[in-house]
């Protein structure tokens, strides 16, 4: 295998991708803990104050559901914004090795002659920073003995020039399976 390679990319931040699904991302994620606390403190009220139990406590649900929100807030923020800094993608002339993860950092090599489909997206908000996502479908040998065969993607997301970097892939993968 060789060392240097050809192209490497280094994903580009959406902001839009942030303010459009990180708030709806919380406030669902955020529902769980609100209406655990909520019950909680409803069943404990209402078992340690007896007859004095006046009604729903809403306030240490709420209280749970802003605590929650703003935590999701800071995961999606950190995803966004802060995991392209730490992501990596290098193409070979045989493979692909990237870099990627925020907190449990992986890194993986793909074969080319492995890859049976090239797939570009640019959705609308990676569209406004001139990204997209390449997938790559592989097809692998799971099970030797009855030759079962297993497809997996693997996702390059907000690749600067999504074009450009898809055709080169696509031509590489192409000119392995041909050879091979």
């Amino acid at each position: 295998m060789e060392d240097t390679p050809i192209l490497e990319v280094k994903p580009v931040v959406v902001p839009a991708q942030f303010l459009v699904g990180a708030p709806l991302v919380a406030a669902f994620g955020a529902l769980f803990p609100g209406v655990f606390a909520l019950v909680i403190s409803n069943i404990l009220g209402a078992l340690m104050g007896g007859d004095r139990f006046d009604g729903p406590v809403v306030v240490y649900g709420a209280v749970a559901y802003a605590l929650g929100f703003l935590a999701m807030l800071y995961l999606a923020y950190l995803k966004v914004f802060k995991e392209p800094e730490r992501t990596t993608y290098a193409v070979y002339k045989d493979r692909l090795e990237y870099d990627e993860g925020l907190l449990v950092r992986q890194r993986r090599t793909l074969i080319f002659d492995q890859v049976i489909d090239v797939q570009l997206t640019e959705g609308l908000l990676q569209q406004t920073r001139d990204a997209g996502t390449i997938k790559l479908v592989t097809q692998q040998l799971v099970a030797s003995g009855e030759a079962q065969l297993s497809n997996r993607q693997i996702s390059l997301n907000n690749v600067p020039e999504p074009r450009k970097v898809y055709d080169l892939i696509r031509s590489l993968a192409l000119e392995k399976n041909r050879a091979g």
